[in-house]
């Protein structure tokens, strides 16, 4: 696993925990690569090297300032059962390098970090989703457990929550990237449950109880797509909502090869669009394998 300073050096850089009002804001995902590529950060050393602009230097001064008591809430953070793993650590999951500039630089995990070696499918929705939606939904969580297959997901409502309970009932494991504090995911005791049992995994691209946001919850939606061998975004409603956006980023970057349900309904319009930018129709009642994987068959 990374070193404490390595990891107290990019929390305090890209998160807010342990804040203080004096402090800029903090760095962006592609400013703290190039400044570890350059060689400018090492641990919590920061050195003026050619290439990297005062302006993010002295920023990144300023943030590393805290590193104290970031190293007390990176304790506290692994006593309530968190890890924390860098891009060089062995069992980073590698589907992320597909975002580039924008792949996070630390995550923090709880569970089973098993699952990030398995083939996984991602899935997405929208959160207010009529009941036959919600049917498929649950129709596709219970292949991707049937097939041997890990669901990752946002824990969100709607299609999400309907997935991942018929994921879970139907013997299947679970990737957790939730755009809210993860204590409020362990208030729902089936996920607990699985947590105990093995078959959770809770994935942080961000510090774990910082609070929702809409742009947390974007670069979470990239994070999810990404860390899927194939993607399914099971109901999106045409140029707005975080599916739309998620899945329109996931066409345009290459993150993963994307299906969405070709089903009719008003759930579904924006899947329909999905499909004339490129993404595959997936028939949720057939064999997900032949349909996600069927070129590698």
């Amino acid at each position: 696993m990374a070193d404490m300073e390595s990891i107290c050096a990019r929390l305090c850089l890209l998160t807010r925990a342990a804040w203080r009002a004096d402090l800029p804001s903090p760095l962006m995902r592609a400013n703290v690569r190039r400044m570890i590529r350059l060689g400018a950060l090492k641990g919590l050393t920061l050195r003026d090297v050619p290439g990297v602009q005062k302006e993010y230097y002295d920023r990144a001064q300023a943030l590393l300032s805290r590193s104290a008591q970031m190293y007390e809430e990176v304790t506290r953070s692994r006593n309530q059962g968190y890890d924390v793993i860098l891009p060089k650590d062995d069992i980073w999951p590698v589907n992320l390098c597909a975002l580039g500039q924008h792949m996070p630089q630390f995550l923090f995990v709880r569970g089973n970090t098993a699952l990030l070696s398995k083939r996984i499918v991602a899935v997405a929705g929208s959160r207010m989703i009529e009941d036959d939606t919600a049917e498929i939904a649950g129709c596709i969580g219970r292949r991707i457990a049937q097939e041997g297959y890990v669901l990752v997901c946002g824990g969100a409502l709607g299609v999400d929550s309907a997935a991942q309970k018929a994921c879970l009932d139907a013997g299947g494991s679970l990737i957790l990237v939730p755009a809210y504090p993860c204590y409020e995911l362990l208030r729902q005791q089936y996920l607990k449950h699985a947590l105990d049992l093995g078959r959770l995994l809770i994935v942080c691209d961000t510090w774990p109880h910082e609070c929702f946001s809409a742009r947390k919850a974007l670069t979470r939606n990239h994070a999810i797509y990404a860390l899927g061998d194939a993607a399914i975004a099971v109901a999106a409603r045409s140029g707005r909502g975080g599916t739309w956006r998620g899945a329109e980023d996931c066409l345009r970057g290459g993150y993963t090869p994307l299906f969405t349900v070709d089903h009719p309904g008003e759930d579904f319009t924006g899947n329909r669009e999905l499909i004339t930018l490129g993404a595959a129709a997936l028939n949720p009642f057939d064999s997900l394998g032949k349909q996600l994987f069927e070129s590698e068959v």
